[in-house]
């Protein structure tokens, strides 16, 4: 447990709760036993509720996994009283709030609107790896890379998949919160918490466009790679064409039958060589001049 306070609120934070946090939060803030029991492990939902002397939420973001090259759903349940904001999560946000500093705030109210903004703050600075991405793939789409850039698009999308459905479930809950945090500190709730929707919101846009980007970016790959297939198939078929008349000509003279012209001739084998090669580069040229190989 980390406390960082000072002359009007203080702010804690929890990593992995013990029973010894437990049992220290539920003195400080008069927690319910299933609110409680809802701090010991990470929840199934996102919620708001209320109590005379406290408010309780669970807020969802996405934090950037390096390794698996994705956005995974973290989790921070926020407990608010008058003047003490305590924050629960079960793994190592140090590169999330390790920088946070609660600063000269006055109030519960502006402490929660500041930690908050920080960690919106910090959902922008994880877009920048999604903006990488798509720059990237926007350079690369016309490389005749069309196989390497599937795989790309395809693991950028499940990234921005992941990233807009963490922060896409923070929108009903600061909603929520704003309802019940006008009963909860009065008026001045609602020029706060509007503030922190209107930046959510920027974030949903902006993982939107990428979104939207990304998918144009797909459907033009698509395409390349529809126009090379296209034109492989019309090679292999102009090739069979080429080649069909000489094989058809060597059946010819295959045939056991009697009379059959130029098998008796001197050179006859050559004979009938250089008919196929003339058959064939004919039609090849022909086929070449027609731009069909």
């Amino acid at each position: 447990m980390q406390i960082q306070k000072n002359k009007n609120v203080q702010w804690i934070d929890v990593t992995g709760p013990t029973e010894e946090d437990l049992a220290s939060l539920k003195k400080k803030f008069g927690l319910h036993p299933l609110i409680v029991e809802e701090l010991r492990a990470p929840s199934t939902r996102a919620r708001v509720e209320t109590e005379n002397d406290y408010l309780f939420f669970i807020y969802y973001f996405p934090l950037y996994d390096t390794k698996d090259e994705s956005s995974v759903r973290s989790e921070i349940d926020i407990i608010v009283s008058k003047n003490i904001v305590a924050t629960v999560h079960y793994e190592s946000l140090t590169r999330v709030l390790g920088d946070f500093e609660i600063g000269e705030a006055k109030t519960s109210l502006e402490l929660l609107s500041r930690l908050i903004e920080h960690l919106i703050v910090f959902e922008e600075r994880q877009l920048r790896h999604i903006r990488e991405k798509v720059e990237k793939i926007g350079r690369d789409v016309f490389k005749d890379q069309e196989r390497d850039m599937l795989e790309r698009i395809i693991s950028l999308k499940r990234d921005i998949s992941e990233y807009r459905l963490s922060v896409r479930l923070q929108e009903p809950i600061l909603k929520s919160l704003l309802q019940k945090g006008i009963q909860f500190w009065g008026g001045d709730a609602e020029v706060y918490l509007n503030e922190l929707i209107g930046e959510q919101m920027k974030v949903i846009g902006q993982i939107q466009d990428y979104r939207e980007t990304i998918t144009d970016f797909e459907e033009t790959n698509n395409q390349l790679m529809n126009i090379k297939t296209n034109q492989t198939i019309k090679r292999l078929t102009s090739l069979s064409l080429v080649a069909f008349p000489a094989m058809l000509f060597e059946q010819l003279f295959m045939m056991n039958v009697n009379n059959t012209p130029l098998v008796n001739l001197p050179y006859s084998f050559w004979i009938i060589i250089s008919i196929m090669i003339i058959i064939t580069g004919g039609i090849f040229i022909f086929f070449k001049k027609k731009g069909l190989l």
